[in-house]
């Protein structure tokens, strides 16, 4: 009889034990579903895994307004908005010879580094008001928006780089193997963009000419015509000067460590004129640099969509000389088609 009682005692303490076991873990379970559902933590996702762009940024649209639960860290947020701006208002499908850079600011709500669907729909209101009043104020009459890039810092002060593109009539291009087929080709094409009754001053004519052909040169008319236009969804940037370009076969030029970047030493203040062949060889590496990075860090689908040249100016003590040399930036996108509703 004791037995029986010890043995009934125990199963009673198990099955106590047991009750609070399973009441304490489906408390877990129920608090962490409840995390889940009101989970705001910043979304992080890889916009490659996108298939269909124009389907994802349709249904986003309507998760704005919607203001659905959802918060993204700021590169994700501003990242949206480029592509949503290039969707609403560019097209690469068109004809050109020049650009013109303009930049827009605003301010936008953010907290704790990420902003939430809601300030994203206010945000691109803001945005869309700015870039018709930008619009509107065109100063040519063939002027097009290119490209719309947007970065947003812990302050919620959003950047809207704004690329157009223009027809001025302007007639000239350049040389080299590094991009070109052969030495054919690119005599051919230095004589039909580079003039030799130009100066072209390494920190003047010479960096905005290089730009601007940089720009025109590889223009991918992507387009469906009448069913629809193109335009860029940014995808990444990188930057180029004489610390990290080499050239195995430079025949010693001004080029400093042999770089395939405009780079020179010179003491005192720096005038230096890049003769019509030197034009040459910079657009060849330049335009080689910008598609050899995107050959050797493959993406699918992407392609150059602007370059800039910016001139630097370094002092290296304790040497008495100083470092002139030009940094290019090459930012990348995809090209995508946005359907016409009356195609």
């Amino acid at each position: 009889m004791k037995n029986s009682k010890l043995t009934l005692a125990i199963l009673a303490i198990v099955v106590a034990t047991l009750v609070s076991v399973v009441v304490v873990s489906c408390k877990k379970d129920i608090e962490t579903a409840m995390n889940q559902t009101n989970c705001t933590a910043p979304q992080s996702f890889d916009y490659r895994r996108i298939e269909d762009e124009v389907s994802y940024f349709t249904d986003f649209k309507k998760r704005m307004k919607d203001k659905e639960n959802a918060t993204f860290n700021l590169d994700d947020a501003a990242w949206h908005l480029a592509c949503l701006a290039n969707m609403s208002f560019c097209n690469i499908n068109v004809k050109y010879d020049d650009f013109l850079f303009d930049t827009i600011g605003m301010q936008v709500d953010t907290e704790d580094g990420s902003m939430m669907m809601s300030e994203i729909g206010v945000a691109y209101d803001q945005m869309c008001t700015k870039i018709k009043e930008f619009k509107n104020g065109f100063d040519h009459c063939d002027q097009n928006l290119y490209y719309i890039n947007v970065s947003i810092n812990n302050n919620g002060i959003a950047k809207i780089v704004l690329v157009s593109s223009i027809t001025t009539g302007a007639k000239y291009l350049s040389d080299h193997p590094w991009y070109f087929s052969d030495l054919f080709e690119a005599t051919y094409v230095c004589y039909e963009y580079f003039s030799e009754d130009s100066v072209y001053y390494w920190d003047g004519l010479g960096a905005t000419e290089l730009a601007r052909v940089l720009n025109i040169f590889e223009h991918h008319e992507n387009g469906t015509g009448p069913n629809g236009a193109v335009c860029y969804f940014p995808t990444r940037n990188h930057t180029f000067d004489y610390t990290n370009t080499f050239d195995p076969y430079s025949s010693g030029y001004y080029y400093i460590n042999e770089s395939r970047v405009f780079a020179k030493k010179y003491r005192d203040a720096c005038t230096y004129a890049l003769d019509p062949f030197e034009m040459c060889y910079c657009l060849d590496s330049y335009l080689g640099l910008g598609y050899d990075y995107i050959n050797d860090n493959l993406y699918d689908h992407e392609y150059p969509v602007c370059w800039a040249i910016v001139p630097q100016t370094i002092h290296l003590y304790p040497y008495s000389y100083w470092t002139y040399y030009h940094q290019l930036l090459v930012e990348y996108g995809r090209p995508i088609t946005i359907p016409n509703p009356n195609s």
